[in-house]
């Protein structure tokens, strides 16, 4: 192994803070991109969720490729730089179009379904090799679970500032609003995103001998039965939570009062999660990561419940609500990702090879793919419930079915779907002990 050097605190953030320019990205199309078609571009909504679903499951297959791919740059050159810089450049532009476009209605949305396209794979270029090189930086588990610990972090704030700066810049709800907010946080994504890379150029990659195919990729990934396991668990995580954040800006403006109003709700929400994180990591070592999983979503589920009652109620409430659901996200991730390293761990050990950019590959596919299934999932709860799409020159009302689906979408429908994951969690629990992947799976980790 390459990188004996302990990690100083700067290298440790230097590299976390990718996960703030990622997670900042997630989270703007998620709350946003669906509702500035709908209701600025007037693109009716089934067609509008199709938009935003399609660029994210060409994640499904292209994430393992990307994967490869950096594997193979490892292999060659003995890093990971160019494929990151590549999506390091490449995102911040193509986001500013996905929000820019000149057109209306339909020809909006083959305009927005090509930009987000392009920024949707310029992710991948950049997330990829950086979530597989926490492995590569340090051969210290202590020294990467304090990695993950920071990652969580910036990943939460990336979350409030998308959550909060993106929904107050556009609270006029025009194109052009939409476009302004584009911009600035474009060049936000632009500084954040060369941080990573730079901070990590000195990182020597220990790829396999030989980088693996497509095909060899999904094998590798689908050998290491933990892993399976845990990435389903990921993916309805991700389906399902995303529903509630992609209903907000809907309940915003018909239950709450407007973009203001959904900006203090995520606010409330994006700091409780970041300051949960500490004690989350806490929770994790004493009782271990699989405890601290469930706890998270046991909270997600009652959160989602409250949530549906606290809509009719108002802002004060349905903030209280969110910070319920705030402590299960903080939970939840710094679980999902202290369990994460270890089935990579497993994976070396099984095989006796380092397979980071693979399986690294084919879970964010896993995670792009619950993101993008879960605004599917919210908008055809608004296409069987009626409703009605529009632009600001033309409103409409919303008949009481349509309020419902849209109240019922974002909270309690997804809230008990979430149960779903609970099966999956005590059967990885299961995979582990029958594995022999060892006491570190399974044992506190601190974070």
């Amino acid at each position: 192994m390459n990188n004996m050097r302990p990690l100083t605190a700067r290298r440790m953030a230097g590299w976390g803070i990718g996960a703030f320019a990622s997670n900042a990205f997630n989270t703007l199309p998620g709350l946003l991109l669906l509702i500035y078609m709908t209701d600025a571009l007037g693109v009716p909504a089934a067609l509008a969720g199709a938009v935003v679903a399609v660029p994210k499951l060409f994640d499904l297959i292209a994430s393992p490729w990307f994967g490869a791919v950096s594997d193979r740059e490892a292999t060659r050159t003995g890093r990971r730089r160019r494929l990151m810089t590549s999506g390091a450049l490449i995102l911040p532009f193509a986001f500013v179009a996905t929000f820019s476009s000149p057109v209306r209605g339909d020809a909006a949305a083959l305009w927005v379904f090509a930009a987000f396209l392009v920024a949707s794979a310029a992710y991948l270029c950049f997330q990829v090799p950086f979530t597989a090189l926490p492995a590569e930086m340090s051969d210290s588990p202590r020294e990467r679970t304090r990695m993950m610990t920071w990652r969580t972090l910036f990943f939460t704030l990336g979350m409030l500032v998308g959550g909060v700066a993106g929904p107050l810049l556009t609270k006029d709800g025009t194109p052009a609003a939409y476009r302004t907010m584009a911009v600035i946080i474009g060049v936000v994504l632009l500084v954040v995103l060369l941080v990573p890379v730079m901070s990590t150029r000195a990182v020597r990659s220990r790829p396999s001998a030989e980088a693996p195919s497509l095909r060899a990729a999904f094998r590798t990934a689908r050998g290491n039965r933990p892993f399976v396991l845990l990435s389903g668990v990921l993916f309805l995580y991700y389906v399902f939570t995303v529903m509630i954040l992609t209903g907000l800006p809907y309940v915003a403006t018909y239950f709450l009062g407007g973009k203001k109003e959904q900006a203090t709700v995520f606010l409330v929400f994006a700091l409780s999660s970041a300051l949960a994180v500490p004690g989350a990591g806490a929770l994790a070592r004493r009782y271990g990561n699989v405890p601290l999983l469930l706890t998270g979503l046991v909270l997600w589920v009652v959160g989602g419940l409250v949530l549906y009652v606290t809509a009719g109620i108002g802002v004060a409430a349905t903030s209280a609500a969110g910070v319920v659901v705030a402590l299960g996200q903080a939970a939840g991730l710094v679980a999902m990702y202290a369990l994460l390293t270890d089935c990579i761990r497993f994976q070396a050990e099984r095989t006796g090879h380092d397979s980071a950019g693979v399986l690294s590959g084919v879970w964010t596919a896993v995670d792009t793919a619950g993101h993008a299934l879960g605004p599917v999932a919210y908008t055809l709860v608004l296409s069987l419930t009626g409703y009605a799409s529009s632009t600001l020159d033309r409103p409409v009302t919303q008949s009481a079915t349509a309020l419902e689906g849209i109240r019922l979408a974002y909270s309690a429908l997804p809230a008990l779907l979430l149960l779903t994951t609970f099966p999956l969690v005590l059967r990885y629990r299961r995979a582990v002990a029958g594995q022999a992947l060892g006491t570190a799976a399974v044992s506190p980790t601190e974070a």
